[in-house]
């Protein structure tokens, strides 16, 4: 191989890893764009899982893994906030129902819980501004 072949290659290597590591970011970002977009779409019973999957999605790329952790703090705030509200109003059928005293310590925490649902979604709302940003310069940057 000729010297001034040399350069010649040494450019094309270092094209083909950057568009290998390019296309790995990529992939990532378009695996954390469809996670939050599964989470939105859910309904409310699914939303918890939805949050596993995008807890799921492996980041190599700083904004990826910046992107994802930014939604996840408001899909994880969302699905607790979900699972309580749900625990209280599975409480108050039972309370109604008759199959937990009223007086029980399960049904005393009800008030509580429901207000601890109120603060998650309040955080998981607030957060959800932040993670929108992200997304959006993932889909930018990776033209997604």
């Amino acid at each position: 191989m000729s010297s001034r072949a040399l350069p010649a290659v040494a450019v094309f290597v270092g094209m083909s890893m950057y568009c290998a590591c390019d296309a790995g970011a990529r992939q990532e970002a378009r695996q954390v764009v469809e996670a939050v977009d599964r989470f939105r779409k859910a309904d409310n019973a699914g939303k918890p899982a939805q949050v596993e999957s995008l807890r799921a999605v492996n980041c190599s790329s700083l904004d990826v893994c910046k992107a994802r952790d930014a939604c996840l703090a408001s899909a994880e705030a969302t699905a607790k906030a979900l699972r309580l509200k749900s625990e209280v109003e599975q409480g108050l059928t039972a309370v109604e129902k008759g199959t937990l005293p009223r007086d029980s310590e399960a049904a005393r925490a009800l008030p509580a819980k429901l207000d601890e649902a109120e603060v998650l979604l309040k955080e998981g709302f607030a957060a959800l501004q932040p993670c929108d940003d992200q997304i959006m310069a993932l889909k930018r940057k990776h033209q997604i």
